[in-house]
């Protein structure tokens, strides 16, 4: 009797001291992030940002979509967005507004709902290719007129423009030089603001034939430049449509290829050459004489 009287004390006692463990056990599952309910007030985030053209390049216009999404279990009334400035500077940098300015509203976006705003812009033509934050500043009512506010930063990535530039003219009339050939020439030089690599040219065309169609040139400083030059056939008279291929990678690593189309012009039928080596005496002397056969 005695022994069941003392296990059973002692199955209280463990009880007893297992409470706060369990207390607290329970506690932290109510705080569990699953368990969470909505805020009884509208949240504004930022769920996605866009843009357009997708690729942003300096002294561009562009499009920045910005998606709002309501997380609170309140509308949100009144809602604005306002574009405040580069992070690091006081006013928007290498950033301007188009149009409408740098204030954005919306009447409305229910709770557990999105709605986007579209923010035209455009960047210096000096802009270094680089990441940029735009520092934004989101303002709502709920029905009762109670005012919250959230600041958020979106990332801006200015990539480089087509650094590499061909120039050449749109139509060349082929030529023969003192030496009987007719060269085509053009120039290709880099006017970005950052070395390229791999900088590569090739020339094509329908009906043309080239002495050299290809070259690699390598890396390519700011304000380098070359000339290329290629002696061109053909065998008729005409124009030919040609195109000048030049590929590159930018400092992003990203590959840029740029194209341009040049019609290559022939003013002069090709003279088609005769053998006369195996003209025996009899039909030279009717030649010379006569002229038959000339």
């Amino acid at each position: 009797m005695e022994e069941k009287m003392k296990q059973k004390s002692i199955t209280k006692k463990i009880f007893k001291a297992m409470i706060p463990l369990l207390m607290v056990a329970l506690l932290a599952l109510s705080l569990a992030p699953g368990v969470l309910a909505a805020p009884e007030q509208p949240l504004l985030q930022i769920s996605s940002v866009t843009f357009d053209p997708v690729t942003v390049s300096p002294g561009k216009e562009f499009k920045m979509m910005i998606t709002l999404t309501n997380h609170g279990d309140y509308n949100a009334n009144n809602v604005t967005l306002d574009v405040l400035s580069q992070s690091g500077a006081e006013d928007l940098g290498v950033f301007s507004m188009v149009g409408s300015g740098s204030h954005f509203y919306l009447e409305k976006i229910l709770s557990g709902e999105s709605a986007t705003i579209e923010i035209p812009m455009v960047t210096s033509p000096n802009a270094e290719a680089k990441n940029y934050n735009l520092n934004l500043q989101i303002n709502c009512e709920t029905w009762g007129g109670e005012t919250y506010n959230f600041t958020e930063t979106v990332g801006v990535v200015i990539n480089e423009s087509d650094s590499m530039s061909i120039i050449a003219p749109d139509r060349v009339v082929l030529k023969k030089n003192d030496k009987g050939v007719t060269p085509v020439e053009f120039e290709i030089a880099n006017f970005g603001s950052n070395p390229v690599r791999g900088v590569q040219l090739s020339i094509s065309g329908d009906g043309l034939t080239f002495s050299k169609s290809y070259e690699y040139y390598g890396t390519y400083e700011k304000d380098d430049s070359d000339n290329f030059s290629t002696d061109v056939t053909t065998a008729d008279k005409g124009e030919f449509p040609g195109k000048i291929s030049l590929k590159y990678m930018d400092s992003f690593n990203n590959e840029r290829t740029i194209e341009k189309n040049i019609t290559i012009v022939s003013e002069e039928t090709p003279v088609q050459s005769t053998d006369k080596s195996d003209e025996n005496a009899f039909q030279k002397f009717l030649r010379v004489v006569f002229g038959i056969g000339a």
